[in-house]
């Protein structure tokens, strides 16, 4: 699979096409991912209630997840 190379949203510098291919929806170089704290993505997590309120069944729930992109914010010189 090849990619398009694109710019990073952070200091410009091209991303590598290998870590396109693996993160397709990445916006920022290696270099800048490691800056921004490791990813540029934090994941929320959400426990959802399933039994009705004052109910005494035992019932888990579930979580759902989402991912969110961190901001971005270019870098200035």
């Amino acid at each position: 699979m090849t990619t398009e190379p694109q710019p990073c949203a952070r200091c410009g510098a091209t991303i590598p096409e290998e870590r396109l291919e693996a993160l397709p929806e990445t916006m920022v170089c290696v270099k800048c991912a490691k800056a921004m704290g490791g990813t540029e993505f934090r994941i929320e997590v959400t426990a959802e209630k399933t039994s009705k309120e004052g109910s005494l069944k035992k019932n888990y729930g579930c979580y759902s997840t989402r991912k969110v992109r961190k901001p971005i914010r270019p870098i200035e010189e």
